[in-house]
């Protein structure tokens, strides 16, 4: 590589896996090998030809001293220039040549990916697929599948429901299992640039090949996990779904990378429950806390049985009314809740830095959420409106943070829903720091439907949660 050129993702990723192996620190995993190396920068050689139309961008929230850009309320509903996620496809057919011209599988093209059947429903509109089937045997299927056809220009307005956006879907096994969608959202407000759209894909698919990719999946949970991290998280609405799903290597000899322990998945069930209080009574509560803090105190202190302030109703320890979750909710979830663990290791990433950046809501602007707080930087009994989507779907979720971890080598938060959010629940993001300087992000979560219409669109809540916890983990990388 010449000194000028700018390292690639998978560069950078091997020199700080030699760099933790050089200080003792295991838990990152070893170096790339010669032979995944090499493989790569097939991958990359092909990609200069396939994609040579499809050039790449930065980071558009990045300035050039390196701080955060602010997002525009108007870009999460919009992406100006849907032609940009071509690249996508150009580097997933470089992947699909280089594989092929190694001899380690054969190639089919599917016009009309609605004749595939998967496994669960992979959520988005699909288009063509190119199936990769190895010569090995048990080595599982690869699939990557457009979601819209190479001529369409893409959709500006992503508010529409028949919105055009040229992802990837990474899938896997015969019949196959959607293991990522690339982009995810598409919106310019979690645009992150064009690198990060390469490595997620490159990193699905590297997994698959090398067989260092495993899932498990049922009603009551899914969990993934490969040598770039694990998850767990809720199940599908699908009863047949059971299934395990091991990626053996597709070339002869070769060493899988070792693999993060797998997550066991939390109890999905959804407990029968009445609303707290009748559904006029939550509807106002959405109103009202759509509106400013200062001005939703004063409202809701003028409604019947409110007299006072609204942190009555907070998940804190002097609440006079019955909080609507336990405080110890994260370590003993009650029925009906739940549970969500994540975590991924932040590569080069400084502790102090990422601290300062968690502290002031960083990660949840860059995970493409509206932040209103009454304190920046956060401190134990802050309150923010959290808002994700825009216009008339726009949906405000308030919360308080319950307490706050500064410690030399750790540092987080939890916070609790207030009323309004449509969910309850407690979620805490906290960075971890090991001997050898290895940060980390674990995400931690309880929570189950609060608002009327949270509860009637459970499955697209969940699948929300899913893409902001996607979200949150890269927001500090």
């Amino acid at each position: 590589m010449d000194d000028d050129e700018t390292p690639t993702w998978w560069q950078e990723h091997h020199a700080f896996l030699q760099q933790c192996a050089e200080e003792g620190e295991v838990d990152a995993g070893p170096p790339f090998s010669p032979q995944l190396l090499d493989l790569l920068a097939d991958v990359e050689r092909t990609f200069a030809v396939t994609g040579a139309d499809t050039p790449p961008w930065p980071d558009p929230h990045l300035g050039p001293d390196g701080q955060d850009l602010p997002v525009r309320e108007e870009e999460y509903s919009r992406c100006l220039d849907p032609g940009k996620h071509r690249i996508l496809a150009a580097r997933a057919e470089a992947w699909a040549q280089v594989l092929v011209a190694k001899g380690w599988a054969e190639r089919e093209e599917i016009a009309d990916s609605a004749a595939l059947t998967w496994l669960t429903d992979p959520l988005v509109t699909t288009h063509r697929a190119t199936v990769l089937r190895p010569h090995r045997p048990g080595a599982q299927p690869l699939l990557l599948v457009r979601t819209a056809p190479e001529e369409a220009p893409g959709s500006v307005d992503l508010t529409s429901g028949d919105a055009v956006l040229h992802s990837v879907v990474v899938g896997l096994g015969d019949p196959p299992l959607a293991v990522e969608t690339v982009p995810d959202c598409g919106c310019d407000a979690c645009d992150t640039g064009s690198r990060d759209l390469l490595q997620q894909l490159d990193q699905s698919i590297l997994s698959i090949v090398d067989g260092s990719y495993e899932v498990e999946i049922s009603p009551r949970g899914r969990s993934d996990r490969s040598s770039f991290g694990a998850s767990a998280g809720a199940g599908v609405d699908q009863p047949e779904a059971n299934a395990v799903l091991s990626a053996d290597p597709w070339a002869e000899g070769w060493l899988p990378r070792p693999m993060d322990p797998m997550l066991d998945p939390e109890d999905a069930a959804w407990a029968e429950e009445m609303l707290r209080e009748p559904w006029p009574s939550r509807l106002l509560d959405a109103v009202i806390w759509a509106l400013p803090i200062p001005l939703a105190r004063r409202l809701d202190a003028l409604r019947p049985g409110r007299a006072g302030t609204v942190t009555s109703r907070a998940y804190i320890a002097l609440a006079e009314e019955p909080v609507t979750v336990p405080l110890d909710a994260l370590e003993n979830p009650p029925p009906g809740f739940r549970r969500l663990h994540r975590s991924t290791v932040l590569v080069g990433a400084d502790l102090e830095d990422a601290r300062a950046r968690l502290f002031r809501w960083d990660l949840h602007r860059r995970a493409g959420l509206g932040v209103s707080a009454s304190h920046t930087p956060l401190r134990e009994g802050a309150e923010v409106h959290l808002r994700i989507g825009a216009g008339p779907l726009q949906v405000t979720a308030p919360c308080r943070v319950l307490r706050v971890i500064d410690e030399p080598d750790r540092a987080g938060f939890a916070y609790g829903t207030l009323p309004g959010h449509p969910e309850a629940g407690i979620e805490q993001f906290l960075l971890t720091r090991s001997p050898t300087g290895l940060v980390r992000l674990h995400l931690d979560a309880v929570s189950r439907p609060a608002a009327w219409y949270a509860r009637l669109g459970a499955p697209a809540a969940r699948l929300v949660q899913a893409l902001v916890t996607t979200r949150y983990l890269r927001a500090l990388t």
